[in-house]
This record gives C-alpha cells, structure tokens and sequence, in this order.
C-alpha cells in the first residue's frame, strides 16, 4: 500500500485509500460486491462500531465517503489539516479491520436493494445502465451497482474471498493532499482478513467490447430518454486530448452546437449533452437527452444530423483555440478542492502509476491541431452506433 502525497495550502486536507477493484473486475458470481464492500466495512470494525466511526467524524466536523466506479473503488475523509491524523486513523480501520457482521449485512442488503430501486426508477440512470449492458456485453456494461437477486444471496464469506482476492496491500494506493500531515502507511500492515489473500487468484485485467444496435425499453414515461453512441480508444492513446476538445466543441456546453442546434433552434428537448468515458480497455463517446415520446425520432434524426455535419465540416482555427480555452478553464475549476485533487491524484497513479500534471495536460492540449479533431471525427461513424431508447414508443428507424 503505496503513499502518494500532493502538498497544497490551505486549512483542509482529505485523504483517500484506492482499489483497484470496480464493477469491470467482478465474474458473474460477484456482480455487485465491490459497491457491496464499499458500504459494508462502514458498518462496523473490531475497534469501533457504526456509530463510533460517524461519531469520530463528526465531532472533527469531516466528511468521511466512499464511491465504486467500473475500475475503482475510492474511501476517503475531508477534515481540517489539524485532525487529518486521527481521520485517517478511522479511515485506515475500516479498510484493514472490517467485521462484515451478519446481522449488519442483512440489513445492509435492504439498503443496497433500495439504492437499485431508486436507480431503476430514475429514467437518466436506467438508459444510461441499459445502455452500458447492452452496448458494451463484458464485465465492464454490468450496473455498478448489481442485480437485487444476487445482492440478496450474498454471505459474510461471498465479502471475505472478495476483500481477500483484491483488498490487498499491493492493490492498492494511498492519497493525501493537504498541508503535510503525517500519515503513516505502515510496510506491512495488519489486514484482519489476510487469511484470505492466499486463498484467491489476482485478477488486474478485464476485457472491452463495444456492439452497435438498437434496443427500446418500454415505460410509461411522459418522456423518453435516449443514449446514442459510438466505441472509441482507450484512456493511454494520445488522440484523447483531441476527441476532449471534439466533445467540449459539439456538445459539452450551452454554446456547443448540440446545444445550440437541438434545444434553442429546433426545440426537441430540455436538456442535451455529449461526452466521452475512457477506461484502460477503450472509450465510448455518447449523446444524451430526453423529449416528449412523440419527438423522439425526430430527435434521434436531428442528433444524428448535427454530427453529420460536424464530420464534414470541423472547426475553425479560432474555435479551436477557444475550446482549448474552454477546457483548460474547466479543467483547472475542477481541481480547486483538495479532495478533487486527491481524487486525482489517486486515480492517476492506479491508471498511470504517475500524477498527470495539469501544466503537462494544458501543453498536450495546446499541441492538438484541426487535423487531429479531424481524425478523431473520421473514428465516430453513426453507422456504427448503438442506440438505448427508455419510454412509452414502440419503435425507432435507426
């Protein structure tokens, strides 16, 4: 368990411990227990109860969370630089000492099966969910979150050969942005479940498979909501500066021509967006929205359109420079707190076993030209996009 430390001034600090483990990492028998794992070993250690590891937090006045994303699954605590060394020492209890009590599991599951109820009636959570499972058919399109039946059958043991098979010290990454408080990472720390490393194989690779297609999920929804994308490179290639500017420029902002073009000119929607996800495997480039079901076609017609004309077209010199700007400036806002900046910093070293430097970053987007948006267009053929439709429609010429 490697420490990672980013010195930044001010009177917070946060700390995180990263696994590498997420929802691409789990086999059909474990769909579901990384974000399982993230909820249960708040729920109790050999030192201190559920109640005492709030306790402690709030009477520091912090934040202690926790997140599974489809790679990795983050812990972390947000307190002023003078108590970062007592949070971390909650912190570090519950990933290294966790009980997993039964009774505390069962009740845990109910929550998890509420959280899934609560997803499943979001529409923008259910398309983009379907979306992931149908377009991408590997380990890495399964909901983060898992199925209710499998939550429901899981034991104490199913969470122990999980914590045991990725909760290992190799696996994992300590990150700290604050001031300089000391935190101890110890070289061989005492895990409670380390009976159970020897027991299960390492898994560090998963695989990436994008299918073109069309699926319509039918609900009685006054509107549809819709994903529309396409299969792109993964997170090492080069070409992601540019395909961020691409995205930024068609349609990550109110100025965008997406934006512009579908909700102020024509009026199909509320609300419409374009964005990229990169994962080590591959990337995916999508358009999200939602309309009344009788636009929907339209809408469909009128996205697909506009990225028509973005490939042959492109852009000018200047709004290349401006959306330089534009990301540069965004970029910059999102690291203005030490906890994103810890979110960073840990992500970085699990992806690339190094920080990115934002000045490092800003100088690979100053060095993008027309024709690498241009070749990165070339990659996004609508031919060759899936399509996930949630709403009260029978069918979509696509």
């Amino acid at each position: 368990m490697k420490l990672q430390t980013l010195k930044k001034s001010g009177v917070v600090g946060s700390v995180g411990i990263f696994v590498k483990v997420g929802s691409a990492y789990e086999n059909d028998n474990e769909r579901g227990l990384s974000h399982m794992l993230e909820h249960m070993v708040f729920k109790g250690t050999n030192k201190r109860s559920y109640f005492d590891i709030a306790k402690e937090i709030d009477r520091l006045g912090g934040i202690i969370n926790a997140f599974t994303s489809k790679e990795y699954t983050c812990f972390y605590v947000k307190v002023l630089n003078d108590y970062i060394e007592k949070a971390w020492d909650v912190l570090i209890d519950i990933i290294t000492n966790p009980t997993l009590n039964n009774v505390e599991l069962e009740k845990e599951k109910d929550v998890i099966i509420e959280e899934i109820n609560a997803s499943n009636d979001d529409p923008q959570s259910a398309v983009f969910d379907a979306f992931f499972e149908n377009a991408i058919p590997t380990s890495l399109g399964k909901p983060i979150l898992g199925k209710k039946e499998q939550i429901a059958s899981y034991t104490r043991e199913d969470l122990l050969n999980f914590l045991g098979k990725f909760y290992k010290p190799e696996n994992m990454i300590v990150a700290y942005v604050g001031e300089g408080a000391k935190i101890e990472v110890k070289d061989k720390q005492e895990f409670y479940y380390k009976d159970y490393f020897e027991k299960s194989s390492f898994i560090s690779d998963y695989e990436f498979k994008f299918i073109p297609g069309k699926d319509i999920i039918k609900r009685q929804l006054e509107q549809t909501n819709i994903i529309l994308g396409c299969e792109l490179f993964s997170i090492y290639d080069k070409r992601k500066y540019a395909a961020f500017l691409a995205n930024n420029f068609f349609g990550g902002n109110m100025s965008s021509r997406l934006f512009q073009s579908i909700r102020e000119e024509k009026s199909l929607c509320y609300s419409i967006y374009s964005s990229i996800m990169f994962f080590k495997k591959g990337g995916i480039f999508y358009i999200s929205s939602s309309t009344s079901n009788e636009k929907t076609q339209n809408l469909i017609d009128a996205c697909i359109e506009e990225f028509n004309k973005f490939k042959k077209n492109g852009m000018t010199k200047s709004e290349l420079e401006d959306i330089k700007t534009n990301f540069k400036g965004q970029y910059g806002l999102s690291l203005e707190s030490t906890n994103s900046l810890m979110i960073k910093l840990g992500s970085d070293y699990l992806t690339y076993n190094a920080y990115q430097d934002p000045k490092d970053i800003f100088l690979n987007v100053d060095r993008v030209t027309l024709n690498d948006i241009m070749e990165v267009l070339d990659l996004i053929d609508t031919d060759k996009m899936h399509l996930t439709c949630l709403g009260n429609i029978k069918d979509i010429s696509f």
